[in-house]
């Protein structure tokens, strides 16, 4: 019965994280740290990682080297790796909980299914920088296993040899993630438990529970003695000294800090957890993800029932399996916790969710411990189910929000490689994405590097062809004071912006085309944020090299080249128009008009508006004025520039006057 009851919940594991994970897992790319990451290799090999993790944690380019010689570019493989690991951690867990509570299949099986499928983690689909944290994970996962598994085994030699490994995988998932470092509390709070099954009094437990730990205390001792003694990084936000300044210098106004953060967080990880992300997430939630969250919630129903009808003569009432659960849940939760607050870190939905992975462990055993005492059994089963259903939805919402974030980015980046053959070498860009934003500098210059400057550029350094930076209201200021070149080194890859020679590239909607400013002449839509007016008469359009090879986007990174609707025609008559190559902005017009194809942002008529008032063609102009008096800001900067050119006709300056310089 046990092993029919097993593989039912094993296969349910599996079957359930494919369906939160997998639907939309082949039209997932680069995200986040990807960018950096996967620029830096394809320009300098594998073996550049071990440069990059140099400062902060060697240990992860031994994960992402190797996985990259073996997936190269493409994401799909590392998000399909990620899922594994991620499930196998589940199922390692699964193991350590049947060891724990083998007389519990079914609360046990609801904890493993709340872990998976926890929606406080929400960086399951970056899975190219978030490689190193699973794999940490399931390292850490069957460390704890083994411990609890040591624990039962008898045989002398055995036992020193599982404890051994534990320790030895205890060290790397440390060396792979630091601030994972609260699984040694829960590894604490699992001989606590076991070492109640042992000895009667609370003394003796406490005692034993000790001496239980000090072989595992290597993992600690080993892992704070290389990290503090010899381990020289260059990366604040994991240079211990740096952390802890505080601590000497206000103690205990630090640590009453601390524990206030620990509260928070804590409430977070167990409640928040299940209504914050859905709420950021609802309006990604798209009907077919619904469906399959409600489908699988209702077999989720449908299994618990089952396992109820098979153990219910097993299963005893709660009582030292709660309170034991609830103890080992509650400590995991806070156990994962304490770091990130001890390095002045917080868990905050969605961008900080990586500090909730830890802890999701103790909220999962917590959360159905506590289910373990609703009464009757259907109710117990309904709330799991309804926590599934809560976790698919997010997890659904959440692809759905990669999958339109990889879209963005495929789609500006083709634009930009219709309009610009290449660029300058050294450029400072400035790209305002129509979703999401540039968070980061690199958001900018990763992509950029693929396509243009994909080859290693400085045979001394770690360094990109192309710079960025974020247009934040910092860069406008240095924008504006003509600011000079900085040197910049995050983890060993050296960029040089300056703000002297920058170029705006800007897509202000999804239904928008990029478009590329010139600083002489800028134009700018309705929609463009005023950060993009301030500083685009700074933008040398002159960085845009017209006469050179045209670079096509790999498309393991941005997918095959999209369909040439009016986006393609809008961008190849923009560099005709820069090319002063009239006559082809008005065959692409001709051709895109007879194609059906218009824009939705009126100021992508102004290269076609040029090219017909210079060949006389009022016909055209007049039937385009409809479109553009409907937009007054656009219309004032045709009347403006239209009225620029030299050797205008007479009826053309005529129905400039009557049709856009009328107000």
């Amino acid at each position: 019965m046990k092993e029919r009851t097993g593989l039912i919940s094993v296969l349910a594991l599996i079957v359930v994280a494919a369906l939160a994970y997998l639907p939309l897992v082949n039209r997932i790319g680069y995200s986040h740290d990807d960018w950096y990451l996967m620029a830096s290799a394809r320009a300098e090999g594998p073996d550049v990682f071990h440069q990059i993790y140099s400062v902060d944690r060697p240990l992860r380019a031994y994960v992402l080297a190797p996985a990259y010689r073996l997936f190269g570019e493409n994401a799909l493989f590392y998000n399909l790796s990620a899922w594994a690991f991620r499930v196998l951690s589940a199922l390692l867990f699964l193991w350590m909980l049947r060891m724990l509570w083998p007389d519990r299949p079914r609360a046990i099986f609801i904890m493993a299914l709340l872990y998976v499928l926890y929606p406080g983690f929400l960086s399951q689909h970056n899975g190219i920088d978030y490689q190193p944290q699973i794999i940490s994970l399931v390292l850490a996962m069957s460390s704890l296993a083994l411990t609890v598994y040591a624990f039962f085994e008898k045989h002398p030699i055995y036992k020193i040899s599982w404890i051994s490994l534990s320790i030895i995988l205890g060290i790397q998932y440390l060396g792979l993630v630091e601030y994972q470092v609260g699984f040694e509390l829960i590894r604490l709070m699992l001989l606590f438990t076991l070492a109640g099954r042992v000895t009667s009094s609370y003394r003796e437990r406490i005692l034993k529970t000790i001496k239980l730990w000090l072989p595992y205390s290597l993992i600690l001792l080993g892992f704070g003695i290389w990290r503090i003694f010899f381990f020289e990084g260059d990366r604040k936000a994991t240079d211990i000294d740096v952390q802890f300044e505080q601590v000497r210098l206000y103690p205990v106004q630090t640590v009453y800090r601390w524990t206030v953060q620990v509260i928070q967080d804590l409430y977070d990880v167990i409640a928040s957890a299940w209504t914050i992300p859905l709420s950021q997430l609802a309006d990604h939630i798209q009907r077919w993800g619904g469906v399959v969250a409600i489908l699988t919630a209702g077999l989720v129903l449908i299994l618990l029932t089952k396992l109820d009808d098979e153990t219910i003569r097993e299963e005893p009432q709660p009582g030292p399996f709660a309170r034991e659960a609830l103890l080992l849940g509650l400590f995991g939760a806070i156990g994962g916790l304490i770091p990130i607050a001890m390095v002045n870190r917080e868990v905050a939905f969605p961008f900080f969710s990586r500090y909730s992975l830890v802890s999701s462990v103790g909220v999962s055993i917590f959360i159905a411990a506590l289910l373990s005492y609703l009464s009757p059994r259907i109710l117990r089963n309904v709330m799991a189910a309804g926590l599934v259903l809560v976790a698919m939805l997010v997890h659904q919402a959440n692809a759905a929000k990669f999958v339109q974030e990889t879209s963005m980015f495929r789609t500006f980046w083709w634009q930009v490689s219709w309009r610009v053959p290449q660029f300058q070498k050294n450029t400072t860009l400035i790209a305002d994405y129509p979703v999401g934003g540039a968070e980061e500098d690199y958001f900018v210059w990763g992509p950029a590097s693929l396509i243009y400057y994909p080859d290693k550029q400085n045979p001394e350094a770690i360094q990109p062809g192309l710079y960025a930076a974020v247009l934040n209201p910092n860069a406008v200021a240095k924008i504006l004071a003509r600011q000079r070149q900085q040197y910049d080194n995050r983890k060993n890859i050296v960029t040089y912006p300056n703000y002297r020679n920058i170029l705006v590239l800007t897509q202000p909607t999804p239904d928008s085309c990029v478009r590329v400013i010139d600083g002489a002449q800028p134009e700018y839509s309705r929609a463009d944020m005023d950060s993009v007016r301030v500083v685009g008469s700074y933008s040398e359009i002159e960085r845009v090299l017209t006469q050179e090879t045209p670079h096509a986007p790999p498309a393991v990174v941005f997918g095959p080249e999209p369909a040439h609707e009016w986006c393609y025609y809008y961008e190849k008559a923009d560099l005709a128009r820069r090319r002063g190559d009239w006559q082809e902005v008005l065959r692409l017009g001709d051709e895109a008009l007879s194609k059906g194809f218009t824009p939705r942002d009126a100021i992508e008529w102004m290269p076609f508006l040029q090219a017909y008032a210079l060949a006389g063609n009022v016909q055209r102009l007049t039937e385009m004025a409809s479109s553009i008096g409907a937009e007054p800001y656009v219309a004032l900067q045709a009347c403006r520039q239209l009225g620029e050119l030299p050797g205008l006709s007479g009826p053309v300056l005529e129905a400039l006057d009557s049709l856009y310089c009328l107000e």
